[in-house]
């Protein structure tokens, strides 16, 4: 962590703005000193860390590092915060106001603090050559702090492929007893990485479970629960609204009705203490329909207090057989798993996952640490390792896989730490501010957000993090979970450098996460002000004597903007805004002064327009925000920025021009009804400019023909997921219209060769698409929804060849749908929703490899229900809805 506060203060050293500032006031060359001096420092740790060292001197003199690297962040911080702002295009007048004012007191006070530091700097010096960390270069591997290449994209559930197919199976007979009717718990027990979680998720997703049970909820308690959360996530699967507290009879009963009246199965997964099932036993009915509740504890006793009359099942550790295959997947990833080893690479093998104790976890964390180093050095790796004591295993191996991090994956494995156990995190706002932090080094080619991303993707490689799901578009991870046991790592080594803690400890802390739903503003009062850093999982408390923070995330009412003062240093902001207003100055009292804003995260808000000054921030990369929001003024020049949501077009981009965004990768755009027309052109000469756009959504009436040709487009090189939503009112509607908008009809070559993701919404297709969408040989998530004038799709022979997901919603004109045989040979899941007058589509039959069929109407015969069952007897996952 040293050598990334390094790296941070170097990079801030090294910014374009700071830089000229420093050298006005005259305090460049002296700062250019301490910058040499600490790159040298830099050198030493990664040769110290190369090292594995162990000797508390040494340890101490990181420990130096460290705060003398806090030290100059502070000075230059507050620097920063005194000096006047610089004015775009004013450098010469600025110059010389920054000549005439060289005598502040705060060029003063830097000077003086620099001279201090230059003096520590000696200091540490001399003590690193007492303490022996003298031999710079031995060892060392070039590319160090490098994340490796990603190898693999596993599956989100891929972990749990090896090795637990007995257990399943004998989970699922208790689960399928027909014999047992009453409502029962079967609880499987285990100490921590054994799998237990992965076992349940198995049986979660079995093809018996989907069918016996029409209703099946997954919801993770953990040691810190909040029943009325927990509940409240058991009523959203009944679409009823959940209960406030455990006194809402009204609604808890409601709750227990639906519960009453399905078959269901509930995963209650990592549950700590007994008292958790006292609380909600009761909502929970027994309706003796054979309804069942699956539970995961590390604890025997809390599995027979949630159910006396059923035997716990105890996970037995995997056998050598699975362990030595569980292994070898994840250190060889792309070897053939039935492929023969080596005699030496499987005596190692053998060893190894011996010494892993038959633990899932310990054998994918070390499999994955290896999968990083070359094969012929695993015997070496694994004789220098610390194993530790009998019955520590998991603990010695994910220390060890800590250990093997470089500088920069420590910093950002820690952060970890800022998320609640078993929370599911966003990865795109995890990316974002690891940037933030400065965690991320700048590489050639590459922007600090691409290579955090491979970051992220060695972190899942290496088994110490777990994928949720990723985009249909280019596998990127969308939302990822830490272990428990890993969290607690995290949260051990941030509290050890004492770079990150948990509320309420509070202790000379720089970055603090509050995982409580209150603010506790009385006890953030005596935090000091050094704070960088806060993250909330819900309302922010005040943090106007926060004047450094650098990361901002939680939700506010901001009923008081000037509570939260001028915040110059923020780059990274994530915050619900709950009060309305069209004044720019009101805002601007929240916004403010930010010099440095990197991302402003706004969604969930209700904000018309951003302050002219926010637009003119040469650091922003990236901008969210509700949705119908003024976009940039027209030839601003956003040349950093990378992400665009959520924003309108000005009436000035007709005629003056719009912005510039050549690096936007993401963007989301609405026009308003009122501005349809000539705010289209406006949007097609944006689309003109760029180049590497990858995701594109479009909302706004009457969307003309030209948006949808983008065979002219230089987007079409790189966009991978579209999504356009026609808001025009109904087909219903469209006679009554004056000028009815034009039908489309789409031509091969329209549609960007390279879609994975397609969404079309609203559309008025005058033929079926389908014979053009068929085509894209990349698309594996096509949505269509609201449409009267489709009457007949045809899905032919070879057509949609990597489809994997298809949904068809409100084509209330669809009559028949064909699907010739070869078509869709990946198809895995099918929604048809509300398509009143379709009759069982052609072909059912081919899609061979269906895994789930949802089919909602309003009025489904028991004729038209059976010839599907009959159709589809290979689909694990067969439901009938409603609506």
């Amino acid at each position: 962590m040293a050598e990334s506060i390094l790296s941070f203060v170097l990079g801030k050293l090294g910014d374009a703005f700071v830089e000229e500032v420093l050298h006005l006031y005259g305090v460049g060359k002296q700062v250019e000193k301490v910058s040499r001096e600490l790159i040298r420092m830099q050198a030493f740790l990664i040769d110290a860390d190369t090292k594995r060292f162990v000797d508390e001197r040494q340890k101490q003199w990181v420990k130096e590092v460290r705060e003398l690297a806090y030290w100059i962040e502070d000075a230059i911080d507050v620097f920063l915060l005194t000096v006047p702002e610089k004015k775009p295009g004013k450098r010469e007048a600025v110059k010389r106001l920054f000549l005439k004012t060289k005598k502040l007191p705060a060029v003063h006070i830097l000077g003086d603090e620099i001279n201090k530091i230059e003096a520590r700097i000696k200091e540490i010096e001399e003590s690193r050559v007492r303490y022996g960390i003298n031999n710079l270069g031995e060892g060392v591997d070039g590319e160090s702090g490098q994340p490796v290449k990603r190898i693999v994209l596993p599956d989100v559930d891929e972990e749990g492929i090896v090795g637990f197919e007995a257990d399943r199976d004998e989970i699922l007979s208790l689960l399928l007893d027909k014999k047992n009717k009453r409502r029962s718990v079967i609880s499987i027990v285990g100490q921590g990485g054994l799998g237990k979680t992965t076992l349940a998720r198995k049986v979660y997703n079995s093809g018996a479970a989907k069918q016996q049970f029409p209703i099946r909820i997954w919801v993770v308690i953990s040691q810190k629960f909040n029943s009325i959360d927990i509940l409240g996530k058991i009523a959203d699967e009944f679409k009823i609204e959940p209960p406030r507290d455990l006194n809402d009879y009204d609604r808890l009963t409601k709750l227990r009705q639906s519960l009453q009246e399905t078959k269901y199965l509930i995963i209650l997964d990592d549950i700590w203490g007994e008292e958790f099932w006292k609380q909600i036993e009761e909502v929970i009915p027994d309706g003796k329909n054979g309804s069942r509740i699956l539970i995961t504890t590390r604890f025997e006793k809390v599995a027979l207090a949630a159910d006396p009359m059923s035997v716990p099942y105890k996970l037995p550790v995997l056998t050598e057989k699975s362990s030595l295959k569980l292994f070898f997947k994840k250190a060889l990833p792309n070897s053939n798993t039935n492929e023969r080893y080596s005699d030496d690479l499987k005596d190692i093998g053998k060893k190894i996952a011996k010494k892993c104790g038959g633990l899932p976890l310990a054998l994918r964390v070390m499999g994955g640490l290896l999968s990083t180093k070359p094969a012929a050095s695993w015997r070496a790796e694994m004789e220098k390792m610390d194993w530790g004591n009998d019955g520590e295993e998991c603990s010695a191996i994910i220390g060890t896989s800590y250990d093997d991090l470089s500088f920069a994956l420590k910093s950002c494995f820690m952060y970890f730490a800022v998320f609640p156990e078993d929370y599911e995190i966003d990865a795109r706002s995890l990316l974002r501010m690891w940037v933030a932090e400065g965690f991320i080094p700048q590489r050639e080619n590459k922007t600090l957000e691409d290579t955090a991303e491979m970051f992220l993707e060695d972190l899942v490689q290496r088994s110490m993090i777990q994928v949720s799901k990723r985009d249909y578009y280019g596998g990127f991870i969308k939302r990822c979970r830490i272990h428990d046991l890993l969290h607690d790592l995290a949260t051990r080594k941030a509290r050890e450098e004492n770079s990150l803690v948990v509320f309420p400890k509070t202790d000379g802390v720089r970055r603090l996460a509050i995982h409580d739903k209150e603010p506790c503003d009385e006890l953030m009062a005596s935090l000091d002000s050094n704070l960088r850093s806060l993250w909330c999982r819900e309302r922010l408390p005040n943090v106007s004597l926060f004047t450094r923070l650098k990361v901002l995330s939680g939700t506010t009412d901001l009923y008081e903007p000037d509570k939260f003062g001028k915040l110059s240093l923020l780059r990274y902001v994530k915050v619900r805004l709950a009060v309305y207003s069209k004044d720019k100055d009101y805002f601007g009292k929240f916004i403010g002064g930010m010099r440095f804003l990197q991302t402003l995260d706004l969604r969930g808000s209700y904000i018309c327009e951003l302050p002219d000054f926010v637009w003119n921030l040469k650091t922003l990369r990236h901008i969210l925000l509700p949705g119908d929001s003024l976009g940039p003024p027209p030839l601003i020049d956003l040349r950093n920025l990378q992400t665009l949501r959520g924003v309108k077009p000005r009436e000035s981009w007709v005629a003056q021009g719009s912005p510039k965004l050549p690096n936007v990768k993401y963007l989301e755009i609405c026009v308003p009804k009122a501005q349809g027309g000539v705010q289209w052109d406006a949007v097609v000469t944006l689309l003109n400019t760029m180049k590497y756009l990858v995701v594109l959504y479009l909302w706004g009436p009457d969307i003309p023909l030209k948006i949808f040709d983008m065979r002219h487009f230089l987007l079409r090189c790189h966009l991978t997921n579209l999504t356009i939503f026609d808001t025009s009112r109904g087909d219903e509607d469209e006679e009554q219209r004056a000028q009815p908008p034009n039908q489309i009809v789409l031509d091969v070559g329209m549609l960007p060769k390279y879609l994975i993701k397609l969404e079309l919404t609203n559309i008025k297709f005058r033929e079926d698409p389908f014979p053009v969408a068929e085509m894209l040989e990349n698309l594996r998530y096509l949505h269509l929804q609201r449409s009267k004038l489709l009457v007949r799709l045809c899905c032919s022979a070879r057509g949609f060849g990597k489809l994997e997901q298809l949904e068809l919603f409100s084509l209330t004109g669809l009559e028949e749908w064909e699907i010739e045989e070869g078509a869709m040979p990946m198809l895995k899941n099918l929604d048809v929703d509300r398509c009143p007058g379709l009759r069982v589509p052609l072909g059912l039959q081919y899609l061979t490899v269906l895994q789930k069929l949802n089919w909602s109407k309003n009025q489904t015969s028991e004729n038209e229900k059976n010839e599907i069952r009959s159709i589809c007897k290979h689909v694990p996952d067969l439901k009938f809805w409603k609506w």
